[in-house]
């Protein structure tokens, strides 16, 4: 029988204070961004968790040779692919493609590989999709993204805004810079997804500027989340 490999998750060190509670928001009208097409006949919204990723890709007219190496970890039994072309970057008629100096936008497909000879761990399928996330790293392309998603998901269950200072890990202790962070969570709930959205900025890093929408159904996904740092993830019961 072989042997399992666990996945050491690194921990993303921010020392927060919260800045209030939650936040009432009215929904905002979609913001097209510079280049932006219509949606063509692939939407990144319209998939949903359990399809197979073969179909989705096809759907895409995407192959795993255009994937893009990821740093991203997933669950064990599972696999990812990534990719950062406009062909699967499209959500709701937005185009979301783009970069900054230092990163790309993408999205990642988590989907289950189960082993023949341990079974599966979770609720993991072969080869169906678990959960996608969007990284986003350019400011259009994210207003596009939240004013989309606050006009076509209403009004989120949680929202609020955290301001503090950016830590890191020197000589294996946490030491706090002198970089101010802000990091805004917002988490929708409907019939069959979960989605959750964290913006995150750096002074002084404009580089390090970064959205993340992750979208899933079951629990082990949000312990990935909150094992890799991401704030908030108790508010989803």
């Amino acid at each position: 029988m072989k042997r399992l490999k666990y996945i050491i998750i690194p921990i993303i060190c921010l020392a927060f204070a919260s800045c209030g509670d939650q936040k009432n928001k009215a929904p905002a009208s979609v913001v097209e961004t510079q280049g932006s097409t219509q949606t063509e006949p692939f939407n990144l919204a319209k998939i949903k968790v359990g399809e197979n990723i073969n179909e989705i890709l096809k759907s895409a007219g995407a192959t795993e040779k255009e994937a893009v190496r990821t740093s991203d970890v997933t669950l064990i039994g599972n696999e990812k692919l990534a990719f950062s072309s406009k062909e699967l970057l499209h959500f709701n008629g937005i185009d979301l493609e783009g970069k900054n100096n230092k990163n790309t936008n993408k999205v990642i497909l988590h989907f289950g590989k189960v082993d023949e000879e341990i079974g599966p761990l979770a609720n993991e399928k072969e080869d169906e999709l678990g959960m996608y996330q969007l990284d986003i790293y350019t400011e259009e392309e994210k207003t596009a993204l939240l004013d989309n998603l606050n006009k076509t998901l209403q009004k989120p269950s949680f929202d609020t805004i955290r301001e503090g200072f950016e830590s890191e890990v020197k000589d294996n202790e946490i030491i706090q810079t002198h970089n101010k962070l802000r990091q805004e969570v917002a988490i929708w709930r409907t019939k069959d997804m979960l989605y959750y959205y964290c913006e995150t900025k750096i002074d002084n890093r404009p580089d390090e500027y970064r959205c993340n929408l992750f979208v899933f159904k079951n629990k082990e996904w949000k312990d990935l989340l909150k094992g890799s740092g991401y704030p908030d993830l108790d508010k989803i019961h």
